[in-house]
């Protein structure tokens, strides 16, 4: 399933797709990208489908192991997540604050909550939550929350592995971490009475303990060997997402940050070093 903004233009190589059992396109704006993955959700035929992303490595079994998952009771399976570029403490950093929940050490496990990307959902638990589907596909939305309330369940499969490439430019990685902490906290407060997004946004200054403290506990309990640049990184980077998180409370998302932050997602590799 591909969806992009004009077919025509996208022009997929036929040799390319040839080895697949088939390729749906279908055309939508891709900016907001929530309402272009419901569109691309909607439109695939699958029973599961996977939000995954441009800068994703599976290993071989990923696919078949995901789906065998998913003969269990679960609306949704988060794989294994790898680092796909582990040299050097800003990539670390990414991984774990984004990811450091879905290792691929460990056994298969029950979660309470699945990961915003890369992800594979059982198609019909998304199908049925009808127009909201669309706000509860961004990052920060409440869906793990909305899909808990009717009864969906949620399994980790570290066997199911996938490497992420990790944004590890020193002036690219501060701007992906504070535009990560601002459409966080923009999403997250949306729908809120103003009351609640002002007390939250006083409330920011203690999101960057927090997310320290997490993200450590995180590093320890991975496999991951992390260099010794990583904890002064990390220190800086939960700062920095937390100035982010906070504006977002205070003031929305900025014009421009959406736009920003898919260049990041659609051009990962131009960011890493």
């Amino acid at each position: 399933m591909i969806a992009t903004p004009d077919e025509g233009a996208l022009a997929v190589p036929a040799d390319r797709v040839a080895p697949l059992a088939g390729v749906t396109v279908v055309e939508t704006p891709l900016l907001p990208t929530a309402p272009a993955r419901a569109a691309a959700v909607r439109a695939a035929r699958a029973p599961i489908v996977v939000l995954g992303e441009t800068h994703v490595f599976a290993q071989p079994d990923w696919a078949n192991r995901l789906v065998r998952a998913h003969d269990g009771p679960w609306a949704a399976v988060t794989p294994g997540i790898g680092n796909a570029n582990p040299a050097g403490g800003l990539s670390w950093v990414g991984l774990l604050m984004d990811y450091g929940r879905f290792p691929q050490a460990g056994e298969s496990r029950e979660t309470a909550g699945v990961a915003s990307y890369n992800a594979a959902f059982k198609r019909a638990s998304l199908l049925e939550l009808g127009e909201a589907l669309e706000s509860l596909l961004e990052p920060g939305s409440s869906l793990d929350a909305v899909l808990r309330a009717r009864g969906g369940r949620f399994l980790h499969e570290p066997a199911a592995r996938i490497d992420h490439l990790n944004v590890s430019r020193s002036r690219p990685w501060l701007v992906e971490r504070y535009l990560g902490g601002r459409l966080f906290g923009a999403n997250r407060s949306r729908n809120w009475p103003r009351s609640r997004a002002l007390l939250y946004a006083a409330g920011s200054p203690l999101v960057a303990p927090l997310r320290l403290v997490r993200t450590l506990r995180m590093a320890r309990s991975s496999d991951a060997s992390t260099p010794r640049t990583f904890v002064p990184a990390l220190v800086l980077a939960c700062l920095v997402w937390a100035v982010g998180e906070g504006l977002g409370y205070l003031r929305g998302e900025g014009a421009d940050d959406t736009r920003r932050m898919f260049e990041y997602e659609q051009h990962k590799s131009r960011y890493v070093r």
